[in-house]
């Protein structure tokens, strides 16, 4: 009898599919207890950016009024959190401090007369200064458009990598301001004279509970001060590069009609059921089928498909007996709407059935304003609104955020049949 219930027990058991999110959650606890071990820094290093390329901030009367708001936001939110600021022009790959940070409203800060030499754009210097001891971080933070000369963010990551190992997170305020001058690219070539929408960015370096409140008060400052608040963006790359893996929810073809989805699909001589499988979807392709494109919303997103930037990553779920390598299956383009994710697959009529990951890994999962503010094309109509190598650089930025071994960003798991 023990041996017939067996039987019918195992009978009545569905194949499983392999897990679809692998890894150790993030942050790991070794991470939360180096950022909560973190002291209090006593005071705000702050550096701006002396370059020519943020001159435009004091074109008009307007740019130049929204431009002291933010800087009032930063030294009033500091004075509130009893920090006091040491103000420095940064530029050339030096660090020179003076006195009043509202002296950046000066033209000569930017234009390099009176008391101001010209400088180029780097911001690495703030990073290199002293101040970083074992278990112990500065609290930094440096106003810039983030143009940095010949494109070159390598050495601005470097210089906040000692940071980020010794504890200290990072976040971004992202400000749109008024701006009337000349817009450059990061090789220095023109692409815009006139008014503009410029992205200017705060970025910060610090303890964990002291940058988080910090940043909230200079948004909350600056818009008091005048700055919309729907101009300005604010991130924590400790949230954002450890939040919790994006799994698809829906799936839908392409064409829209040339699946048909939550159906059981058999996958190298076995039959595997949507019942019971976490985090995969199922599809059944009719000879019609170009793809599919999965989404960890509960319906797809509107808006303009990116194409494939390497960002998602697409391997094949090994299953016994299944035939290994994509065999043609490949990443369209991807889009991110708040803070969902979808990803179209292409997959060609001769593709054997099988099971695929499309994934992220932690770090390089952009958030949507990313997309928007970066510049893809300096001969676009909003280029001189956007930022010249925005995506690479908080990427590389978010990516220092990371633990080895963390579960993926988004981990996109199919089962699909032909």
């Amino acid at each position: 009898m023990a041996a017939v219930v067996a039987m019918m027990i195992t009978g009545c058991s569905s194949a499983q599919l392999p897990a679809c999110v692998t890894g150790n959650p993030a942050p790991t606890p070794a991470q939360q207890k180096q950022w909560d071990a973190l002291p209090a820094a006593a005071s705000l290093d702050l550096a701006i950016d002396g370059s020519g390329s943020m001159l435009g901030l004091t074109g008009s009367a307007h740019a130049v009024s929204a431009w002291k708001g933010l800087i009032k936001g930063v030294t009033l939110a500091a004075a509130a959190n009893g920090l006091p600021v040491q103000a420095h022009r940064t530029g050339g790959g030096q660090s020179k401090a003076f006195s009043d940070a509202l002296e950046a409203a000066d033209p000569c800060f930017f234009e390099g007369c009176g008391a101001f030499r010209p400088v180029s754009s780097s911001l690495e210097a703030l990073w290199n200064a002293p101040g970083l001891s074992k278990g112990k971080a500065p609290l930094r933070i440096a106003i810039s458009d983030l143009e940095v000369s010949d494109g070159d963010i390598a050495k601005l990551v470097a210089s906040i990598r000692p940071h980020a190992d010794q504890g200290a997170v990072i976040g971004v305020l992202a400000v749109r301001l008024p701006f009337n001058g000349t817009v450059y690219d990061s090789q220095g070539a023109v692409i815009h004279t006139g008014e503009a929408k410029r992205p200017v960015y705060l970025l910060a370096t610090g303890p964990r509970t002291q940058l988080h409140g910090l940043l909230t008060d200079v948004k909350t400052k600056a818009a008091l001060a005048g700055v919309p608040t729907d101009a300005m963006q604010l991130t924590f790359l400790d949230e954002q590069a450890n939040a919790p893996t994006l799994t698809a929810n829906s799936v839908s073809g392409t064409p829209a009609d040339a699946i048909s989805g939550g159906l059981p699909v058999r996958l190298a001589g076995t039959t595997y059921s949507p019942a019971g499988e976490d985090h995969y979807q199922f599809a059944k392709l009719y000879p019609k089928a170009e793809g599919v494109t999965l989404s960890s919303g509960r319906s797809l997103p509107s808006g303009q498909e990116k194409p494939d930037l390497t960002l998602v990553r697409l391997e094949v779920i090994a299953l016994p007996g299944g035939i290994p390598g994509l065999n043609g299956v490949s990443v369209k383009g991807f889009q991110m709407n708040d803070q969902e994710l979808s990803v179209a697959i292409r997959i060609p009529d001769a593709s054997p059935s099988k099971a695929v990951r499309a994934f992220v890994p932690r770090g390089q999962l952009p958030e949507a304003w990313w997309l928007s503010w970066n510049r893809w094309n300096p001969a676009e109509e909003r280029a001189h609104d956007q930022t010249d190598g925005l995506l690479l650089m908080l990427t590389s930025l978010s990516n220092l955020m990371v633990a080895q071994g963390a579960t993926p960003a988004a981990s996109f798991c199919l089962a699909f049949s032909q």
